[in-house]
């Protein structure tokens, strides 16, 4: 049996110091809030780097789904709102009346700023803005997806109008399995998988 060649990659100060920059510019993703909340309403609240998280989640699952790259859908859905860092969140609502941030430009700059060569970001953006691909649909249904999972919660936490919301989402997305997950969602209450797991061990535990 041959043994893997294991190629040795050492990264000067310089480019340490980039990618420990690049993490920093990520993390403010973490303090903004989703644009459409306000509108929504509440009671559920959500940041964009928590939207890119369970859009990453939901796309892993389509990809297996629908049998395609699930490290390329993966890497796909958790660039997707990158942008958002310099160029914002905007909501539905914005979109119609301001001037659309150049997004593929913003992350070409991210990605030669902190020489980012090594990271795809360009091509798979590039991929999921021009959305031609079935990857590319995939993740933008994932993006949907995301939003349809909060709009459950609000819906669950008592926000009636969240209904509308469910419906519109529901008829955006493109494939298969992106909308069977879709009318799936909106049908199993969100508190189900917990609600199983205390029903089965709720009588075998002990409480102080």
């Amino acid at each position: 049996m041959k043994k893997r060649k294991i190629i040795k990659q050492d990264f000067s100060n310089k480019e340490i110091k980039n990618f420990i920059n690049f993490l920093w510019e990520t993390r403010i993703l973490k303090y903004m809030s989703r644009g459409g909340l306000h509108y929504l309403k509440g009671p559920a609240g959500e940041s964009a780097a928590e939207h890119s998280f369970y859009t990453a989640i939901i796309g892993w699952i389509l990809a297996k789904l629908e049998k395609v790259d699930e490290n390329k859908v993966i890497k796909m859905c958790l660039i997707h709102d990158l942008s958002d860092a310099r160029g914002g969140e905007r909501n539905l609502v914005n979109k119609f009346y301001s001037q659309p941030p150049n997004e593929p430009k913003i992350i070409q700059e991210i990605n030669e700023q902190y020489g980012l060569k090594s990271f795809p970001l360009q091509e798979l953006f590039k991929e999921f803005f021009e959305g031609k691909t079935l990857e590319a649909k995939i993740a933008k249904d994932a993006d949907v997806l995301s939003e349809v999972l909060l709009e459950k919660e609000c819906l669950d936490l008592g926000n009636k109008k969240a209904s509308r919301w469910l419906l519109v989402s529901v008829k955006r997305l493109k494939t298969k399995k992106g909308q069977e997950l879709g009318k799936k969602l909106i049908e199993v209450d969100a508190d189900a998988w917990w609600l199983e797991i205390a029903k089965k061990y709720i009588f075998k535990t002990k409480f102080l």
